[in-house]
């Protein structure tokens, strides 16, 4: 969870006693971060650098050139009524030059992710008849793994130079891999697209430019969920990782002004798919993060809008600052 304060203001309330302007008694106090629009939002395809299925009933056997991608439960059967066995897949996205390029945009540490999608080719009813049908649920999990090999091996000639079913005890690791969900399949051929929960591993690893390794494995009998790999021969149906990215935000209270008897508004603009919250702090700081309450939480929305809180007045001075997390 990335936590952001940029911008604070310094609002002394009104003290009665005194006829001193309300106006001259509003202080801003300008962000130190570098202000950046809200609405520069930047969406990034990546393509795999390595992928493979394994498949239970040949453990020994290497896939990693084939052309499609397969995860399958022990249910489901090919075209001709035959179960070929339990099928899994590794793909492995490389983030170093995009990492890389972002950085150089916005800065070391300048830029967040917001939005994770995994986008594949489904293919409902593959030629080949290694590979099974039928719709249902699968599992995709972000593994730490990063040493399994592609390999060579097609259905029609498999061999034994890179990853296979009987690896996947050495390549899974339960106590570190996440689990990003469980997904569906349409069972039609045509994209069909994932999104991915922002879990911290995952951010992690394209924040660093480390390679995302991702597993998909059956989470029912019925599934039979076949996609075309990086070895297709029409790159645009080739498996991607799309990322939405921004740079880091400076929150801002736009106004603050007198509104009534007794009472203080204070307006902000928000930006869509993130939390924002407004606090206050009585009195001056004792510390640089001591003593802040939560005034009023404004929660993540799909769109950017003007967010209004009406605080009561005292007859003492407040400090204000918006606190804004992904």
């Amino acid at each position: 969870m990335y936590t952001l304060t940029y911008n604070v203001m310094w609002l002394i309330k009104q003290d009665k006693n005194r006829a001193v302007p309300w106006r001259a008694r509003v202080v801003f106090l300008a962000a130190l971060a570098r202000l950046v629009c809200c609405g520069q939002t930047t969406n990034l395809a990546v393509t795999p650098s390595a992928d493979a299925f394994v498949r239970s009933l040949a453990p020994a056997d290497n896939y990693g050139a084939a052309g499609a991608l397969s995860v399958s439960g022990s249910a489901a059967v090919n075209g001709s009524g035959q179960q070929n066995g339990l099928f899994d897949t590794l793909i492995r996205f490389p983030m170093a030059d995009l990492a890389e390029s972002m950085n150089g945009s916005f800065g070391t540490n300048g830029w967040l992710i917001t939005g994770v999608v995994l986008t594949v080719s489904e293919v409902a009813a593959p030629n080949n008849p290694i590979f099974n049908q039928g719709v249902g649920a699968f599992e995709i999990r972000w593994i730490a793994s990063d040493t399994w090999q592609e390999g060579t091996g097609t259905p029609m000639q498999p061999t034994m130079d890179g990853v296979a079913y009987q690896d996947l005890a050495s390549v899974l690791n339960a106590s570190v891999d996440v689990s990003l969900g469980q997904f569906t399949n349409s069972g039609v051929s045509q994209d069909v697209s994932f999104s991915l929960p922002l879990a911290g591993a995952l951010v992690s690893n394209i924040l660093v430019g480390a390679d995302v390794n991702l597993y998909l494995t059956a989470a029912s009998a019925s599934v039979g969920f076949t996609f075309n790999s990086r070895n297709y021969t029409q790159t645009n149906a080739w498996p991607g990782l799309v990322l939405t990215a921004v740079p880091k935000l400076a929150p801002r209270i736009s106004s603050v002004e007198r509104s009534g008897t007794g009472q203080v508004t204070i307006r902000f603009n928000t930006a869509s798919n993130w939390t924002y919250t407004l606090q206050d702090l009585a009195g001056l700081p004792a510390g640089p993060e001591r003593g802040w309450s939560n005034l009023f939480t404004v929660p993540a929305k799909p769109s950017d809008s003007q967010s209004v809180f009406v605080d009561g007045e005292t007859n003492a001075v407040r400090l204000y600052r918006l606190v804004l997390t992904p």
